[in-house]
């Protein structure tokens, strides 16, 4: 019957060290998790309109390079290639360079939006999974604490039967001499 007093007491004390361990790391990173619904909301719905504004930014500079040579001071350009007084001034291969890095730098703009709209996508699922995340440690920092106060109630009601479980005060020892050793102690 001792053994198993002795075993059921150090299980009790690993028990409570370990609720009182993970409480203090699962309390605070509940809290940090959680926000309020309507902050939650509002978030979502930012990252959501950001997401929707980026790719009809994407769209739209594709449909502004199709549609380049119908606006105003970008319709000049083709017409460069086409005046012979402008291909000797200019050059045909300056025009034609400057045509292809007008589209470029439509094409990439238009890519780095695209990038952007999936990028805010992933923020998007990653806040959803941080907010079940947040939920789900509430609840196991609830039900911890629920086992720590059973703890503590049997340790109210039995503590003259349970020795104390604060833990050893640690000693810094200046020299590595000064350190004991018991194993060689108690052959002495």
């Amino acid at each position: 019957m001792a053994r198993i007093h002795d075993d059921l007491m150090n299980d009790f004390k690993e028990q409570k060290k370990m609720i009182y361990e993970q409480i203090e790391l699962l309390g605070p990173m509940a809290n940090a998790m959680r926000k309020p619904a309507i902050q939650r909301l509002a978030d979502t719905g930012a990252i959501i309109f950001f997401e929707i504004i980026s790719y009809l930014l994407a769209v739209g500079s594709i449909a502004f390079a199709i549609c380049l040579q119908l606006i105003y001071p970008l319709n000049i350009i083709p017409s460069l290639l086409q005046n012979p007084k402008y291909k000797t001034a200019l050059g045909v291969e300056n025009v034609l360079y400057l045509n292809i890095a007008v589209y470029g730098i439509i094409g990439i703009a238009s890519l780095l939006f695209f990038i952007i709209a999936r990028l805010l996508g992933k923020i998007r699922i990653k806040n959803n999974f941080l907010s079940i995340a947040g939920r789900d440690l509430k609840t196991i920092a609830g039900q911890h604490l629920k086992r720590k106060a059973a703890i503590d109630a049997i340790e109210q009601r039995h503590f003259t039967e349970l020795p104390d479980l604060a833990p050893p005060m640690i000693v810094l020892h200046d020299n590595v001499n000064d350190v004991p050793n018991p194993a060689y102690e108690n052959r002495q």
